[in-house]
């Protein structure tokens, strides 16, 4: 059985979404999986986690393999990277995020760039038909950063470039 290399194309139909801060030569395809490992019980405790405190991260090396790290934003303040070793096929990647999330592999319960439980993914899906919901979907994109869907929202790494740069003040 041959096995399918990892494409931009394929992460953006999982659910990946793409950032690129000014000196990366290509894009950074990030996941969160916060959502998918989120234990309900947990939350009326101190060990509570969120859809953005654990991802995996990739990106292209040119040569077709791919670097991947564990990403974690606890708290939304830190972002640190753990390289968990170079992948290059899909079926690698696969068995990462059903063994770090402990669920079967299902790419239809990837929404907004996180991996969610079946059960939010269903609410999410019946929730797309409301009105205001589509609206909202519809409406025109303001910024460049929002032209794209399938790229992630601004994370601590863009505002902090803008500091640097004196582009935020």
């Amino acid at each position: 059985m041959e096995q399918e290399p990892i494409t931009e194309e394929w992460l953006k139909q999982i659910g990946f979404k793409w950032h690129q801060l000014e000196r990366q030569p290509g894009k950074h395809w990030l996941l969160w999986l916060g959502g998918a490992i989120r234990d309900p019980e947990a939350e009326k405790s101190w060990t509570f986690t969120d859809s953005e405190d654990l991802g995996i991260e990739l990106a292209d090396d040119s040569r077709g393999n791919w670097f991947c790290w564990l990403r974690s934003d606890a708290a939304h303040r830190y972002h640190r990277f753990i390289h968990v070793r170079h992948i290059r096929f899909r079926s690698e990647l696969i068995a990462l995020v059903v063994a770090l999330t402990g669920q079967e592999w299902d790419e239809t319960n990837h929404m907004y760039g996180g991996v969610t439980k079946p059960e939010v993914a269903a609410r999410r899906r019946e929730e797309q038909s409301r009105l205001d919901l589509r609206m909202r979907e519809e409406e025109h994109a303001w910024y460049q950063s929002e032209k794209d869907p399938d790229r992630g929202r601004p994370l601590v790494e863009h505002m902090d470039a803008a500091i640097k740069t004196d582009k935020a003040k």
